[in-house]
């Protein structure tokens, strides 16, 4: 075997500061044993696991996805200890495959990746005087493409010290930091992020490798297509977006960065999220893009809020394949500069679907994305927000639709006119009329054609607000919200028939007269409480937000209720009559609204 390796992933310990994160790296046997970033001490006669989540190598993927059929384990022992490589198979059932007893100093083990291998890992059990195991490492044999690199793409908006903790992280890890040539910093917001002290102390680590972009608020899609466009002039190989509000494991960078080096062609790569309030539990393992209803799903719905401190590669089968993603979210995602050239930056979405339109030009272009295990940050998850209540209701809806008229296979969009009805109906059943006006304006700018995207783009945020407020679905504080007769949710209905019997009580309720503005608030219930089968049944309700700060106010009017009913229906019939001549519209205009020249005219004209 080749004398020629290059290392792809480092086996770590957890920062300082971060203890409650170890079961993700490592599982030690029996009694406590200390650590640093690069070894662990283990006590005599006990075992040390790297089969953990961050601490194993996602051989599947791997295999899946680059030409590479053999890894090298290095490690050094101080004392002795015997090391054993052990993999899993499709089932999750564990095998010892190499074992080296009494091994001590620098120890290298060279493993072939068989195709019925799903993980990888070593463990090593200490001898009588105990060991300490420190620099371990996978390698794999040096790609012929030359060594990757970086421009990093931040956007931010009014998180000032979030971004400058972000920035500080990138430059703190050695290893990482040379590989950078370029950080933008796309600041968007209300707060200059240049002006703060602990941005000032980040930034001097950089000196002209750092660049802040202040612009005006275009969303995640004006954010990143900015960085993307600078980093395509960076002299970079990949441009990589970054999430402000993320905590940050730099070896996963790296990781990604040897992934692509490896790779097959040229693809996206992309980083899993983990819960930043949770930190041991899993939010995104990867997603598609179910092509009748045009919404995302889970690849792997088993490890949808797995506890990784518990769930490990060995025991958990679901671990132990490759699954194609259709694309990454963009909370950390690594896009070949060649690729930016080609295709051009985001669609001027603000945001919602940005990501994963672009995961779907990307591949239809050639260019698949690939989500890879062990790669992963820390970041709030989307279900802690309240995106299909607020403004940003219209776009989820709009980008939605506008992506399936872009990419759907099918004449009129499959499922996704119907399906959008019913959320539309379910909306009016929980007396959320501002949010079916804000995605009524969202269908109509549908209609109108694919100008609207940039024409818009700085300022339809303030008019999906303005309709909220002027139907009265704002959020409140705390101390605004009115009291309510009752705390007692409805139980929610067990079984078809009484699913249907609830609908017909729900709708009958939705004729009667209601009561006037001023009368007493039936019901307060909190976010997840506040569903159809509840809201259907009263005639008021005070809902808490997502965030556990402040609530809507949401009150019966059947006159406003049947007219946006009468809207919804007959956007989607006008809709579903047009829908062949709006794909091919939005299909002709696309190249020219992701392209450098239209951003260009956009910046240009909100700066």
């Amino acid at each position: 075997m080749t004398a020629d390796w290059r290392t792809v992933q480092r086996v770590l310990l957890p920062p300082a500061g971060r203890p409650e994160t170890l079961p993700l790296y490592a599982r030690i046997d029996g009694a406590a044993a200390g650590w640093t970033r690069e070894g662990v001490d283990v006590p005599p006669g006990r075992t040390v696991s790297f089969g953990t989540y961050l601490g194993g190598v996602p051989a599947a993927t791997w295999r899946a996805c680059t030409d590479v059929r053999a890894l090298r384990l290095a490690l050094a022992i101080e004392g002795a200890a015997t090391v054993r490589v052990i993999a899993t198979d499709a089932e999750g059932t564990a095998r010892t495959i190499q074992e080296l007893a009494g091994a001590s100093g620098e120890v290298a083990v060279e493993v072939a990746l068989d195709p019925s291998i799903g993980w990888l890992w070593f463990e090593a059990e200490a001898g009588a005087e105990g060991a300490r195991v420190r620099d371990a490492r996978w390698d794999a044999p040096a790609p012929a493409r030359d060594e990757a690199s970086l421009a990093i793409a931040i956007t931010t908006f009014d998180r000032v010290d979030d971004c400058a903790r972000l920035v500080a992280a990138l430059g703190d890890d050695e290893r990482l930091r040379p590989r950078i040539r370029r950080v933008t910093v796309v600041d968007q917001g209300t707060e200059s992020v240049a002006a703060s002290p602990e941005f000032a102390r980040a930034a001097d680590a950089w000196g002209e490798r750092l660049a802040v972009i202040e612009q005006a608020n275009l969303g995640g899609s004006g954010g990143f297509s900015r960085g993307m466009l600078e980093g395509t002039d960076s002299g970079a190989s990949h441009v990589l977006l970054l999430d402000d509000d993320v905590v940050l494991e730099p070896e996963s960078v790296l990781r990604m960065l040897a992934f692509a080096e490896h790779a097959a062609g040229l693809p996206l790569v992309g980083a899993q999220m983990l819960s930043l309030p949770e930190p041991t539990v899993l939010h995104s393992y990867g997603e598609r893009v179910d092509l009748q209803r045009f919404w995302w799903v889970p690849v792997a719905p088993s490890l949808e809020r797995a506890d990784l401190a518990h769930a490990h590669p060995d025991g958990t089968p679901a671990f132990d394949r490759h699954y194609a993603v259709d694309f990454n979210g963009w909370w950390m995602c690594l896009v070949p500069t060649e690729v930016v050239r080609r295709l051009g930056a985001a669609m001027p979405f603000f945001l919602k679907w940005d990501d994963a339109e672009y995961g779907l030009r990307a591949a239809a272009a050639g260019h698949p994305t690939v989500t890879l295990p062990g790669a992963a940050l820390w970041h709030v998850p989307w279900t802690a927000k309240d995106d299909g209540l607020d403004w940003q209701a219209y776009y989820q809806l709009r980008n939605r639709v506008v992506t399936a008229l872009l990419h759907s296979p099918h004449r009129r969009g499959g499922r996704l006119l119907a399906d959008t009805l019913a959320q539309d109906l379910n909306h009016l059943l929980c007396l959320q009329y501002g949010s079916a006006a804000v995605r009524h304006l969202a269908l109509r700018d549908v209609l109108s054609g694919p100008e609207h995207l940039h024409r818009t783009l700085a300022h339809r945020r303030a008019d999906a607000r303005e309709v909220l407020a002027r139907r009265g679905q704002d959020v409140r504080p705390d101390a605004a919200l009115p009291s309510a007769a009752s705390t007692t949710a409805p139980s929610r209905p067990h079984g078809a028939a009484a699913a249907l019997r609830r609908i017909a009580a729900s709708g009958l309720r939705q004729v009667r007269r209601a009561p006037g503005p001023d009368a007493e608030v039936d019901v307060r219930l909190d976010r997840e409480a506040g569903k159809w089968w509840a809201l259907g049944t009263v005639d008021s309700a005070v809902v808490g937000s997502a965030t556990g700060s402040g609530g809507f106010v949401l009150r019966r009017d059947r006159r406003v209720a049947a007219t946006l009913a009468r809207d919804a229906i007959g956007l989607r019939v006008r809709l579903w009559w047009r829908w062949p001549r709006l794909a091919s519209a939005y299909r002709r205009a696309a190249p020219e609204l992701s392209g450098r020249a239209a951003w260009e005219r956009t910046y240009r004209g909100v700066s």
